[in-house]
């Protein structure tokens, strides 16, 4: 019987994952005025509430791990979040609430659905790759759900100009006065007004999104920016590493490490912190400076063959060896800013691919030591 379990509730969740993309699919081609509850209408209202309002975040959450392909850039999921927020408010407003709502705002919230409609449309194409796991079920109504949302928004929005191009009707807004001309002109063209507004409305956005700390372009590298997809720069999500301040940066907690980026060393790509930066920028003054001493230095740690990267692989002891490193974190730190012109500079520009260096040290005017 036992045995038996595993076989059943999958069988279920496929059957529930059909029912609810079957219901969504008839949802979308035909729908009618609820005249009575009935269970397609229950499940239609179901489909909707998932794909539109919990999906989206159940997949943005699950799928943001480091080491892994993940779809969107790890320090712009607010961005994601953010855009699915607003987007899924705009869409249940529309729905159950447009009667009362003036022109000017039915406008917003359309205009806020036609981001929706482009982030989704991103989002699908973005996760091209991922097509096979959508026959999965369960796991696969994750994936679904950006297509979902694309044809949810889209049908809600000629939903929603349909319904406003007829209220204006009624009102009969002939272009007497400033107010009744642009009602008049909003009739006439709603659509174009709405796509000429969706830009602002995206700006303002981002510009709120970079008041809180996200990057000023953070709506494009949240998938730029992001590994494993196709519109991702990069395709190796490994986060590789034998250095033991590596192995903290990306197995230790998270809120304590602090991982900030991606970098690259020894053509494997890893995930750096703030601690590994300093520890290697003073290696590398070392080197630049003292190289005799760094290599006596760095043969005798080689030597001594501590197993600290495999320790370190325990979040626990990554996160006992991080505290550990603080002292020495700041003693490093203390040293560049007294011996180095550009302390900041040499911390930044650590375990960076060789082009995208470049390029930093051209715009910041940096020159190696020698």
């Amino acid at each position: 019987m036992q045995s038996a379990l595993p076989i059943i509730g999958i069988t279920l969740l496929s059957i529930a994952s059909l029912l609810l993309i079957i219901y969504a699919i008839i949802d979308l081609i035909k729908s009618k005025p609820i005249d009575k509850i009935t269970f397609a209408v229950v499940c239609k209202f179901i489909a909707e509430i998932l794909f539109i309002g919990i999906l989206p975040g159940i997949g943005i959450a699950i799928t943001n791990d480091k080491c892994d392909v993940h779809p969107f850039e790890s320090n712009s999921l607010p961005t994601a979040y953010t855009l699915w927020i607003i987007f899924a408010i705009a869409y249940f407003i529309s729905r159950h609430a447009k009667k009362d709502l003036s022109p000017i705002v039915i406008s917003i919230v359309s205009a806020v659905m036609v981001i929706g409609v482009l982030f989704a449309l991103a989002i699908c194409i973005h996760f091209m790759p991922m097509i096979p796991i959508a026959i999965f079920p369960g796991i696969g109504l994750l994936y679904l759900s950006p297509f979902f949302c694309f044809f949810y928004l889209f049908k809600e929005i000629i939903r929603l100009n349909k319904y406003l191009r007829a209220y204006l009707e009624k009102q009969n807004n002939t272009p007497g006065n400033i107010v009744n001309a642009f009602y008049y002109s909003i009739q006439q063209n709603h659509l174009g007004f709405v796509t000429v507004l969706t830009a602002p409305l995206l700006l303002i956005v981002q510009a709120v999104l970079f008041l809180f700390g996200q990057q000023p372009d953070s709506v494009i590298t949240q998938f730029t920016e992001s590994c494993g997809y196709l519109l991702s720069k990069y395709q190796d999500c490994s986060c590789g590493g034998e250095h033991y301040l590596c192995s903290i940066a990306a197995n230790g907690n998270k809120k304590l490490v602090k991982p900030t980026r991606f970098g690259v060393r020894a053509n494997e790509r890893i995930i750096v912190n703030r601690q590994l930066l300093i520890a290697n920028a003073f290696e590398n003054w070392l080197e630049d400076h003292t190289p005799k001493l760094h290599r006596v230095i760095r043969n005798s740690y080689d030597a001594c063959n501590i197993p600290v990267n495999e320790w370190s692989k325990h979040k626990k002891f990554a996160n006992i060896l991080y505290v550990l490193m603080k002292p020495m974190e700041w003693l490093f730190l203390l040293w560049l800013y007294i011996f180095d012109k550009k302390p900041e500079d040499r911390i930044a520009k650590q375990y960076y691919p060789k082009e995208e260096l470049t390029i930093y040290l051209k715009e910041n005017n940096y020159e190696r030591p020698d």
